[in-house]
């Protein structure tokens, strides 16, 4: 099966909900500039992008950069000839990471077969830490169930401030039982848990309309979720529910609240999380999600 891809959910969930690759491929050829190093053949485009990570430079003192592939047209499944192509595509990568003196976090595709085979090869000696699943949700809204005394809204910023302490320890709560990528990480692992923190504070530090959700039970805030919005699609980034109201259905419908808007503006909705998080999974499925794509974090220390 030959698909475009560009490590981008906001493009690729829209993509894959309406089963229409041809606009990404022309985006793809008119992004190519932006692309770090890419490879030109026959006609079709295959590069990355590394792209430094601030946040996550911020937090240990030293280069975080993220590698993102883009493919105008790839074949799913083994090709001898594009193999050939993506091996020295790789090869490319291994050297300039190791001109870079950095870490590196690399994505790898997990539905295009030649990538990761040639990782194996010319990329060896990573760090595995998991992997990611995306779902969507297009073409419906969703029904959000009544709760007696619930209330999902987007606050303000005077709300946020007033709140902020009572919102924050919520996060902060619900993070002490999340364990992603960098958790897995030898390098990383010991302040994993600040990269998290961090991210939902920014958004207090630095407040944008429509960028947070808050989720109230009789006037009082028991969930939080960030969210960003692009022309293509609304995704539902981090969250965090009160364990004292994890019963009343906060989570649910703050999900199904970025659906009706995505929905309601033409989009798609999408979302993610590591792979053996089945708990959201399974309502994520129960709303009608769907995945459509996953990817592994291996991760390179070239310090």
């Amino acid at each position: 099966m030959k698909l475009s891809y560009f490590d981008d959910i906001f493009r690729l969930s829209h993509c894959y909900a309406h089963n229409e690759f041809a606009q990404l491929r022309q985006e793809i050829f008119d992004m190519k500039d932006e692309l770090t190093y890419y490879i030109e053949e026959d006609g079709e485009l295959w590069g990355y992008m590394i792209k430094k990570n601030e946040p996550v430079s911020q937090v240990y003192g030293f280069d975080v950069f993220v590698v993102r592939f883009a493919f105008s047209s790839v074949e799913t499944l083994h090709d001898v000839k594009q193999e050939q192509i993506v091996k020295k595509l790789m090869a490319h990568l291994r050297s300039e990471m190791e001109e870079g003196h950095a870490y590196y976090n690399v994505r790898i595709p997990a539905n295009i077969m030649d990538v990761y085979k040639r990782m194996n090869d010319e990329l060896k000696h990573g760090y595995f830490c998991g992997g990611t699943v995306e779902y969507f949700i297009d073409g419906h809204p969703y029904e959000i169930p009544y709760h007696e005394g619930l209330r999902i809204f987007y606050p303000d910023n005077a709300y946020l401030q007033a709140n902020r302490d009572v919102l924050l320890d919520i996060t902060y709560q619900s993070f002490k039982t999340y364990q992603g990528q960098y958790h897995i990480s030898p390098v990383l692992c010991d302040q994993a848990s600040v990269i998290y923190n961090n991210w939902i504070e920014w958004h207090f530090d630095h407040f944008e309309e429509g960028r947070v959700l808050v989720t109230e039970y009789h006037g009082e805030p028991v969930g939080i979720m960030t969210t960003t919005e692009t022309e293509h699609a609304v995704e539902a980034t981090l969250s965090g529910i009160s364990t004292k109201y994890r019963k009343l259905g906060s989570y649910s419908s703050m999900i199904g609240t970025l659906v009706n808007r995505a929905y309601e503006h033409g989009k798609t909705f999408t979302t993610s999380t590591q792979f053996d998080n089945y708990v959201v999974q399974k309502t994520w499925i129960g709303m009608g999600a769907r995945p459509y794509f996953t990817y592994y974090n291996v991760h390179y220390d070239f310090r």
